[in-house]
């Protein structure tokens, strides 16, 4: 493997700054002390959840754990700060840090510095896992040695004893991490998925957060992947790459599209070549078509076979949380979309059921923007059940466009979607909003979900 970046010769003295919740910082500490750097920890919770991450990490004996703090002498001798993208650009210690002229990076930017192989990173508004993950898959089935990680939920970092200059890692990149991704890094490949509107709490407005999006084009060498159809990433600037695009139309050369109902890759002005077959799928959705188009095209770019991408596209399954049949419920089809904080993920949702669909949703708006949220969903829906702190502007602004209740919790608004539905009927969990008003993240919301019905499930084969 290559050196540790330029910045954090061993010796040097780092700031990792926010662990995050589930220690997301773990593998940025572990790295810079294999580097031989001097770490200090710092992280405004002294939690249980932080104790135990500690602990987990008594075998680097020489780091400077100051958990429960985040005041400027911090920053006393220190050579450079590594922050965690979930901390904003107000944290005092990251304005002081700055004031300093204390060199500020992130995980990511110290992955992309030392990696030796390629990189394709993918970035969009939703289905960036399940593409990341699709191109990996494809990668490995064309014979190709391939990570994966980064937003998705695994640090690269963690890897360095595998890294090799003949690899490709496939990394998932927030929109919170390019925001602050450093204008030398660089990537062989970006992968856009349709880039929409999120996160306007974090970014401010609508076109910092397409603003943030757009530094990973600017960061690809070699190929740029998107919609056709999608006129920011269509309108990000590019250096030397070549744009490839995906529709659900006939490819033209240098695209993606359906021929004769398969997916088909079109690298050069030679014909279409097949991958699979949009039936063969067990992904359900248009959206989640484009997603395997935009993954073939990646991995194509890159050395992918036909034939492995197209045995990895049809084998993959949804990833949790994402649209799937999950459970039948006296004959009422029950679907998880958990993973949506936003509406356009489950608009997609709803577009691709069938027959009386009744909506499960809510959360913490991000905007306020109410009347969207209601005007994209009332189309396609028999009822609406909501919880959370949206639930009464949100039944407000549906008004008498479908019938609707307003619970506290989920519990209570699955109860209520469910005494709703009749046989044939099926009732879609997609939140469409945020989940910070009651839970730490949207996985703990959608994890709950799953408890409450095996509780159902339970309780029915319990029954006498």
């Amino acid at each position: 493997m290559n050196t540790i970046s330029s910045l954090a010769r061993p010796g040097t003295t780092v700031l990792v700054h926010g662990l995050g919740r589930f220690g997301g910082g773990r593998e940025a500490v572990r790295y810079l002390a294999r580097a031989g750097c001097n770490v200090r920890i710092a992280d405004k919770s002294a939690g249980d959840d932080l104790q135990a991450v500690r602990e987990a990490m008594g075998d680097l004996r020489s780091l400077d754990w100051q958990l429960g703090r985040e005041d400027e002498a911090l920053l006393d001798g220190v050579q450079l700060f590594v922050a965690n993208p979930g901390v904003p650009d107000g944290n005092p210690l990251l304005l002081a840090a700055r004031a300093r002229g204390i060199p500020i990076t992130q995980e990511v930017d110290l992955f992309l510095a030392d990696y030796p192989g390629r990189v394709i990173a993918i970035t969009g508004t939703n289905g960036k896992s399940t593409t990341s993950t699709l191109v990996h898959r494809a990668l490995q089935h064309s014979g190709i040695d391939a990570l994966l990680g980064g937003n998705i939920g695994h640090s690269l970092l963690a890897d360095s004893a595998q890294w090799r200059a003949d690899q490709v890692a496939v990394l998932e990149i927030s929109s919170f991490q390019l925001d602050r991704l450093a204008p030398t890094a660089r990537v062989h490949g970006a992968v856009f998925t349709r880039v929409l509107k999120d996160h306007v709490d974090r970014h401010g407005t609508l076109a910092a957060y397409h603003a943030a999006k757009g530094r990973l084009a600017a960061a690809a060498e070699q190929f740029v992947v998107h919609a056709a159809d999608d006129p920011v990433a269509g309108g990000y600037a590019t250096t030397a790459a070549q744009r490839l695009r995906f529709a659900l139309t006939e490819p033209a050369p240098q695209s993606a599209g359906l021929d004769d109902g398969f997916i088909a890759v079109r690298l050069t002005k030679a014909a279409a070549v097949p991958i699979v077959h949009r039936e063969a799928l067990r992904l359900l959705g248009a959206f989640q078509i484009e997603n395997v188009m935009a993954a073939s095209l990646a991995a194509s770019c890159v050395g992918g076979r036909p034939h492995g991408i197209g045995l990895a596209m049809a084998n993959a399954a949804p990833l949790p949380f994402r649209l799937q049949l999950i459970a039948t419920h006296g004959g009422v089809r029950i679907y998880d979309n958990g993973v949506s904080t936003e509406i356009e993920s489950t608009r997609s949702a709803l577009q691709t059921l069938t027959g009386r669909v009744h909506w499960l949703g809510g959360g913490k708006s991000k905007d306020g923007d109410y009347a969207a949220v209601a005007a994209a969903v009332t189309p396609h829906i028999a009822t609406a059940h909501l919880f959370g702190a949206a639930a009464e502007p949100l039944a407000a602004a549906i008004g008498g466009a479908a019938p609707t209740t307003v619970s506290t919790t989920l519990r209570q608004a699955l109860e209520c979607a469910l005494a709703a539905a009749k046989p044939g009927d099926a009732v879609l969990w997609s939140p469409a909003f945020a989940s910070f008003d009651q839970y730490p993240n949207f996985r703990a919301r959608a994890l709950e979900f799953h408890q409450l019905l095996a509780e159902r499930r339970a309780g029915a084969h319990a029954a006498p």
